[in-house]
């Protein structure tokens, strides 16, 4: 469990309020966690490093090419699609330090919900399960979403059967009648086919259904490799000229980069496997560290070699890959394309939605959910936490397009990311009694004028040159009044020896984290303005049911839940 979970019943007693944690009982939480882990997690532990690898690259490589490399071509960035991914993937890989060091020494379920519990606060934990409620379920819905809608066109218009002007002679006519009748609406019911065949899968169990994801994985791989030799080989250097088009600019390129992030949810899922993995002090750090590095390598190899074999303008938006094969003639490796991208995108469905009820189980631990979330059937599977899920992704899928969830899902990711890298720079203080609290302060600020500043870097207002420049000096000088008060090289002790176990550190602490919220917040602020009214939205809403409702339950009912 997490940090409150873990603490002695009479502090319960005492009536003491978790979201007031005191420095010192952070480095208690810490050691109860790691021992609650080692000794009383329900859950088996039967993933490998090879397997965590496995669930990392499967459950992040496929959206970011098979549905955003040709949205991004065309909308945003033309042939420097390339640029945005690497922009992307260096944001991934800052906060991807983070999730490494707190997954090596806090190797427990709950991912940025956990470390914001032990480093920040109760109020900070929940709001950020409810940003990775983004990430796992609503995310999975999303893909899933997409994969229904990629299922139907291929039917409707499919390369099987297809002429040399792209019609499909053999089209079966019960493709209109049933899966996009126009009484349907924004229904999509091959959506609601594979976000349910993705819940009876987990629901067989972790152990059967990673063996489903290490086979879709290879498959994957291989089918995106494929397309990237394909595409070089069709490669003309006149579709990459000019790199940037003028309509785009360095706008667009940023623009798309908020959109790419999406591509990258999943390496972050591999944190919430803790509880399984066999050895997830050890392991957890690479794994996140090499899916970020594989993924961000296919991406940015994908977006040149579809930019490469068609103009940017005549990209599709939903297929890339086998239309840009058919434009260059070559039909079979169109089939090869369309029918590998239907075959393997469910698997980040599945990844999605394997996630999450380790996300409702930590929750559950510390009282915030019924235990009933985190209860496990005798072969250690969390049954019921993932019938729940699964049929909430599966109703969000049926009824939500893609366009309403893509900025909305990477703005809060995005932000969940902010949360881990404070929660490095807070972890990080070793005089905990002494400066903890000008620790909090002076990150406060430096994450208040941060948004600010990119929040101005994507305005028109008059002189915000002036004011943007001031701002990051501003921030200059809080990181390093950051590193005068925090040690560099030192992790933060707690007052068990062994409670912070020894694993991976991020380098030039605070530096690397305050550059990663500064890079985070500039993201989000390149999306739509209602995709940030709506998260803005959900977090208030998330924060008012945490104060009249789960705040009141924990006070009165706690004792109860948990006996």
């Amino acid at each position: 469990a997490a940090s409150p979970s873990s603490r002695d019943d009479d502090a319960w007693a005492d009536n003491e309020s978790p979201s007031s944690f005191s420095p010192s009982s952070r480095g208690e939480a810490v050691a109860a966690a790691s021992a609650t882990n080692n000794h009383h997690h329900p859950t088996q532990r039967h993933l490998t490093l090879l397997d965590l690898l496995s669930i990392g690259i499967g459950g992040t490589v496929g959206s970011g090419i098979f549905v955003l490399c040709g949205l991004i071509a065309t909308n945003f960035a033309g042939p420097a699609t390339s640029l945005s991914f690497v922009i992307s993937g260096l944001a991934a890989a800052l906060s991807g330090c983070c999730y490494a060091e707190l997954a090596s020494k806090i190797p427990v379920p709950g991912s940025t919900y956990t470390y914001a519990y032990v480093a920040i606060g109760e109020l900070a934990a929940v709001i950020s399960a409810s940003l990775l409620t983004l990430e796992y379920a609503v995310s999975g819905a999303a893909v899933a979403r997409s994969w229904g809608d990629k299922v139907t066109e291929w039917l409707r218009h499919g390369f099987v059967g297809a002429d040399d002007d792209g019609n499909s002679s053999g089209r079966p006519i019960w493709v209109d009648q049933y899966l996009d009748p126009e009484w349907l609406g924004p229904i999509n019911p091959m959506a609601f086919v594979i976000s349910a065949t993705s819940t009876a899968i987990l629901l067989a169990g972790v152990k059967e259904s990673k063996r489903v994801v290490n086979f879709f994985t290879v498959v994957k791989v291989g089918l995106v490799l494929f397309m990237i030799v394909g595409g070089f080989v069709l490669t003309r250097s006149a579709n990459w000229t000019p790199f940037v088009p003028a309509r785009f600019g360095a706008a667009g390129i940023f623009r798309g980069a908020t959109s790419s992030f999406f591509g990258f949810i999943g390496f972050d899922e591999v944190v919430c496997l803790a509880g399984e993995s066999v050895n997830p002090s050890r392991d957890l750090a690479p794994a996140v560290l090499l899916t970020i590095a594989a993924v961000s390598l296919l991406y940015v190899f994908a977006a040149l070699a579809l930019t490469g074999m068609q103009p940017y303008d005549g990209i599709s938006e939903a297929s890339g890959f086998p239309m840009a094969f058919h434009a260059n003639g070559v039909n079979w490796a169109a089939e090869i394309a369309a029918a590998g991208e239907v075959l393997c995108l469910p698997l980040v469905v599945i990844i999605c939605l394997l996630a999450q009820p380790r996300l409702q189980q930590a929750l559950a631990q510390d009282g915030l959910l019924p235990p009933i979330f985190g209860e496990t059937d005798r072969t250690g599977n969390l049954w019921f936490g993932t019938l729940f899920a699964g049929v909430a992704m599966t109703l969000i899928s049926l009824f939500v397009p893609f366009g309403y969830l893509d900025d909305f899902i990477s703005a809060g990711i995005l932000l969940a990311f902010c949360i881990t890298n404070n929660a490095v720079v807070i972890m990080r203080c070793e005089s905990r009694n002494t400066c903890h609290s000008r620790i909090d302060v002076v990150l406060g600020l430096y994450n208040i004028v941060a948004f600010v500043t990119a929040f101005l870097l994507n305005t028109s207002y008059m002189y915000r040159y002036v004011v943007m420049v001031s701002l990051f000096l501003l921030c200059l000088g809080l990181a390093l009044k950051l590193a005068c008060e925090l040690p560099l090289t030192k992790v933060a002790k707690a007052k068990s020896e062994d409670a912070i176990l020894h694993g991976f550190e991020v380098p030039f602490v605070p530096w690397l984290p305050c550059l990663a919220i500064g890079v985070n917040a500039v993201l989000i602020f390149q999306l739509e303005t209602i995709g940030l009214l709506i998260l803005f939205c959900y977090i208030a809403a998330t924060a008012a049911v945490y104060f009249c409702y789960t705040r009141q339950v924990e006070n009165a009912s706690r004792q109860q839940w948990r006996q």
